[in-house]
């Protein structure tokens, strides 16, 4: 029989009513005529004509396509990241996909860590939002960088103008330079160029570390070290000294008498002054003198009274005796001593010898007589030392 006459025996026609099928190579229920991969039971159309059954086309309309491999709905033909079911496109060509490239349109940029809007290739700092231009190559972004085309500076923290490396004093908007080293800056420093000084509090010149007198303008140096500068001290070599009060040339320390230009020494320590001493000595032995010579004369002049007397006596006696009988005079025995009628001693006076005269150191003139005595010369009379 043959049922469908498609000139193939119904026995031997797998489809004998189908005139248009006889054989099922591939078993799966299509006949060959009809199935596009007759030898392939799991396929039976190609709908697009791709040479991909509909079944294992997961595209069975599109030509183009057939495989989906990262599942994403985009065939691996047009799709760019055909792994990758994140992506399918790469607009820009730079190898990373328009969803995850921030800049899809831009090959060189693909991402901005910092979200600046900066890719971060051309971004100096692309992890920081407020920076994305270093001119100057120093580190620091020119938002921040005080001196943007300048590489040695970045910051002015004092506001002076000049950068924070160049500045010596940066936290101080009143310094920039320290010539001297000294860590005082030349605006301040009234010596900027010698480290040992920085201020001259009395003005005079002379920096206070060198001044021996840093807040007087009249002094600077203290030779003897005594605690008075040179140009008020009378004795600037001598530390015991500095005053002369009364001129004499003997400083106030060692003056006994500082105020009175004639004394210097109080030798005994008695308050008066060697020199008043002296002269007050000199005054008593005068007096003393005088009253010797005083005692001396009325000595003189009762002997010379005494001898006149006797004289008259004896002249009286002579003219007596010459008119009367003679007198017979008794002896004394063997007495060496005979007295007589002019047995009164008679006295001469004194006179004395210079034996020696010379001039002290305070200029007094003294005399060394022959009686051991001494004098001096008060200006108006010799006066006896006693």
């Amino acid at each position: 029989a043959d049922a469908d006459g498609d000139g193939v025996g119904d026995n031997a026609d797998v489809f004998p009513n189908d005139a248009s099928e006889t054989v099922d190579t591939d078993g799966d229920g299509v006949g060959d005529n009809g199935d596009a991969f007759p030898n392939d039971s799991t396929e039976t159309a190609d709908a697009d004509g791709d040479g991909v059954g509909d079944n294992a086309d997961v595209f069975p309309n599109d030509a183009s396509e057939t495989v989906d491999t990262d599942g994403d709905g985009v065939g691996d033909n047009g799709d760019a990241f055909p792994n990758d079911s994140t992506e399918t496109a790469d607009a820009d060509g730079d190898g990373v996909g328009d969803n995850a490239d921030v800049f899809p349109n831009d090959a060189s940029e693909t991402v901005d860590a910092d979200g600046d809007g900066v890719g971060d290739n051309a971004d100096a700092f692309p992890n920081d939002a407020t920076e994305s231009l270093d001119s100057d190559g120093d580190g620091i972004g020119d938002n921040s960088d005080w001196a943007v085309n300048d590489a040695s500076e970045s910051a002015d923290t004092d506001g002076d103008m000049v950068g924070d490396n160049a500045d010596i004093f940066p936290n101080d908007a009143n310094e920039t330079i320290d010539s001297d080293g000294d860590g005082v800056g030349d605006n301040g420093d009234v010596f900027p160029n010698d480290a040992l000084e920085t201020v001259d509090s009395d003005m005079d010149g002379i920096g206070d570390n060198s001044d021996a007198f840093p807040t007087d303008s009249s002094e600077t140096v203290d030779s003897d070290s005594d605690g008075v500068g040179d140009n008020a001290d009378w004795a600037p070599n001598d530390s015991n000294e500095t005053l002369d009060s009364d001129g004499d040339m003997v400083g106030d320390n060692a003056d006994a008498f500082p105020n009175d230009a004639n004394e210097t020494l109080d030798s005994d320590g008695d308050g008066i002054g060697d020199v008043a001493q002296a002269a007050a000595e000199a005054a008593a032995a005068k007096q003393k003198e005088e009253d010797e010579q005083r005692r001396n004369m009325i000595i003189i002049a009762v002997v010379a009274v005494i001898i006149v007397a006797l004289g008259v006596t004896m002249f009286v006696r002579k003219r007596g005796a010459s008119s009367h009988p003679e007198v017979k005079e008794y002896g004394y025995g063997n007495s060496s001593v005979q007295p007589t009628n002019d047995s009164v001693p008679q006295a001469t006076p004194s006179q004395l010898q210079i034996l020696n005269q010379w001039t002290d150191e305070s200029g007094y003139t003294w005399r060394k007589m022959s009686d051991g005595s001494h004098h001096y010369w008060d200006g108006n009379d010799w006066i006896k030392h006693s």
